[in-house]
């Protein structure tokens, strides 16, 4: 019964019967005050035993549930026990009233009657407030009661006990619904405490979590804050300084030389800018790859800074290239010091990811107030000089004069001019005839490139040559030549005689070149040893390893290969002996006055023999005299290129040499040697 009247002890419940408990105490001593009352009134009648028993039944009661309910608050556990037991206890309490009331059943006065119903109403009324609040509490309180007195008005019998009776149905039915009415409006409160608590808890925890995630966000916040100033401030490292050396940039550079330039204009000092080149950087950086290229840049840069004071500034002005900018001069003498501690610092071998390195620096030098004030002349001044200095050969240092600066102008005006040579049509090619010179027959031609510029008129090769390489437009260049020779041998203007071509140290290693070279021949339908290819002795040092593939892939289609130059560089033995070399070119500086220089002789005649036994052919270069001629003969000399045959030629000159070549060659060997020279005089003519 008692577990249908305890349904759930659900969080509700627990805060409903607190009230209850916690009103055990008043309730008790109310009981037991009131029940001692009636007791009193009834001490003198027949009724005293009976009233007495009660009365104790009722003091001990009440002071068992004052002791349950104190337990319960005390140690908030076991509900549904102390529940059962104090909804027990009450009825018990109520049940002990009923029996008061029944014991008036018997009793003749109508005063102590009445009044023992009056002590039973108000402990019913009084109770309302404090047993309501759990409804089972209440009923099992009153019911016990109410079934008493209305027993004993109906035993009665009288209408006076009627009239009671109809009155006391009425105030319990009064009393329930008031009941009712509290228990309701109790409930209802505490549910609305309820809700508010949790509506309170639950805003609680919304401001808690809200605040924890406005705490996330201002954290976050604050942290890309913090990132941004970050990026922001390595933005702006990177904007004013080299990425790869950390160095200052240009645009910081040209802020530092304005602010020594005012400082030096207070203190009436000099400054000086160094502008530093590397020497065959681009070489290293072609050869063994960007990433030694970026690591010896770094090692630089760390050079260049261990040599400078702390005020001084040295910078990366991009590629290869550095500035320096010292500061606080009082005398000219301090930045020759400086460049010279910087070559030989930087001539010291560089290891680099198992390599060993080593380079050179050019530097050029302008000084303030004597060779420009402001920081952009300053920098081009220092350009210039380093540019002079390079010329030189490199691993030095020049100051700037101003005699540079038109070197420099007619130079950058020739680079404008070269580089729209191609499309206006500029170059041309020349064909210089190599004759067996004990046969007088013509074996081959070599092409030679000419440039006439329509300003300046024709350039010595010697100018243009080292320009187109700088510029990047000798593979153009080259391709137009190689066509162009093709071009000549198909359609048989060279009479279908080999035809050489020079190659330059750009080219010596370009694969992609050896496949367009086979392409060509394919497509123009010429035998491949009709194309001679011509390389100097220096491409065989610079990168012998990659030279050594080139050629052989070249030797491979087909095509002949020539060393040019020969004895003026410093070619090895067993660089002959692994590259598939089948033509030395001695050099014309070997047959000037070789007919009257006896060691000459020597070393061609060694020269001549050297290359038969290896069993290469040799041509002898810039023979000009009969002197010449006959000496060059004796040593052995067979194959003769030079202006005492023909200089070089144009095509339609080289058509009509192929056509008379013949007849002409022979007419050479009939007249007498003292004829010889006019007649060679009139051919050149041709």
């Amino acid at each position: 019964m008692f577990s249908f009247v305890v349904p759930n002890l659900n969080p509700l419940l627990k805060k409903q019967v607190e009230p209850l408990f916690k009103s055990t105490r008043l309730g008790g001593l109310a009981n037991i005050f009131a029940v001692w009352l009636v007791f009193s009134l009834v001490s003198s009648t027949h009724q005293e035993n009976h009233a007495f028993f009660l009365g104790i039944s009722v003091t001990i009661l009440s002071i068992i549930r004052i002791l349950v309910s104190e337990n319960y608050l005390r140690c908030r556990n076991y509900l549904r026990i102390h529940l059962i037991s104090y909804l027990l206890l009450t009825f018990l309490i109520g049940c002990a009233w009923g029996a008061f009331a029944l014991m008036l059943i018997s009793q003749p006065d109508q005063a102590i009657r009445n009044m023992v119903y009056l002590i039973n109403f108000g402990m019913i009324a009084g109770s309302l407030a404090t047993l309501s609040v759990w409804l089972p509490a209440y009923i099992s309180y009153i019911a016990p009661q109410a079934l008493g007195i209305f027993t004993v008005l109906a035993l009665q019998g009288s209408a006076l006990d009627f009239y009671f009776s109809i009155a006391f149905l009425v105030f319990i039915l009064i009393m329930v619904s008031a009941s009712l009415s509290f228990h309701r409006a109790f409930k209802r409160e505490l549910l609305l405490k309820q809700r508010l608590r949790f509506s309170q808890k639950e805003l609680k925890q919304k401001v808690i979590d809200r605040t924890r995630e406005l705490e996330i966000i201002n954290k976050s916040l604050e942290e890309e804050v913090k990132q941004r100033k970050q990026v922001e401030k390595d933005l702006a490292f990177i904007a004013y300084h080299d990425e790869l050396t950390e160095l200052p940039r240009k645009n910081l550079l040209i802020d530092k030389i304005e602010t020594a330039i005012s400082s030096a204009k207070r203190n009436r000092e000099k400054i000086a800018v160094l502008f530093i080149d590397l020497d065959r950087f681009k070489t290293i950086n072609d050869t063994l790859g960007h990433i030694v290229g970026d690591e010896l840049i770094k090692a630089v840069s760390r050079r260049l800074k261990s040599i400078l004071r702390d005020d001084d500034t040295v910078s990366r002005n991009g590629g290869d290239e550095f500035v320096i900018v010292l500061q606080r001069l009082n005398t000219e003498s301090k930045p020759v010091v400086v460049a010279e501690k910087i070559i030989n610092n930087i001539k010291k071998t560089f290891n680099i990811k198992s390599h060993k390195i080593h380079i050179g620096v050019s530097i050029g030098i302008s000084l303030y107030p004597d060779d420009g004030k402001q920081a952009l002349d300053l920098l081009r001044d220092a350009d210039t000089a380093m540019f002079y200095a390079k010329k030189q050969g490199g691993n030095q240092y020049a100051y700037y004069r101003k005699s540079m600066s038109n070197h420099l102008r007619k130079r950058l005006e020739m680079e404008t001019e070269i580089r729209t040579a191609v499309n206006n049509n500029e170059f041309y090619l020349v064909y210089q005839p190599k004759v067996n010179c004990l046969t007088g027959k013509t074996i081959g031609f070599e092409a030679l490139l000419r440039w006439q510029n329509r300003q300046i008129g024709n350039i010595e090769p010697s100018v243009f040559i080292p320009l187109l390489e700088e510029t990047g437009l000798i593979y153009d260049v080259g391709i137009w030549v190689l066509k162009s020779v093709i071009s000549a041998i198909a359609s048989g203007d060279t009479g279908k005689l080999p035809v050489a071509i020079n190659l330059s140290a750009l080219q010596c290693g370009d694969m992609e070149l050896v496949a367009f070279i086979s392409e060509q021949i394919l497509s123009a339908r010429v035998a491949a040893n009709l194309i001679e290819f011509e390389i100097t002795e220096s491409m065989l040092i610079n990168d012998f390893e990659k030279t050594e593939v080139f050629l052989n892939k070249i030797h491979n289609i087909g095509c002949t290969i020539a060393l040019d130059d020969f004895g003026t560089g410093y070619t090895s033995m067993n660089y002959l002996s692994r590259l598939p070399i089948d033509v030395i070119k001695i050099d014309q500086s070997f047959m000037r006055c070789i007919d009257s220089n006896t060691r000459l002789e020597n070393i061609v005649k060694a020269i001549v023999t050297m290359s038969e036994s290896l069993g290469i052919k040799n041509i002898f270069e810039g023979v000009e005299t009969i002197g010449e001629l006959d000496t060059t003969k004796a040593l052995g000399g067979k194959y003769i290129q030079g202006n005492i045959f023909s200089k070089p030629l144009s095509v339609d000159e080289m058509k009509k040499w192929v056509r008379l070549k013949t007849a002409k060659i022979e007419a050479v060997h009939q007249i007498d040697k003292r004829k010889s020279s006019c007649f060679l005089k009139h051919d050149n003519s041709v």
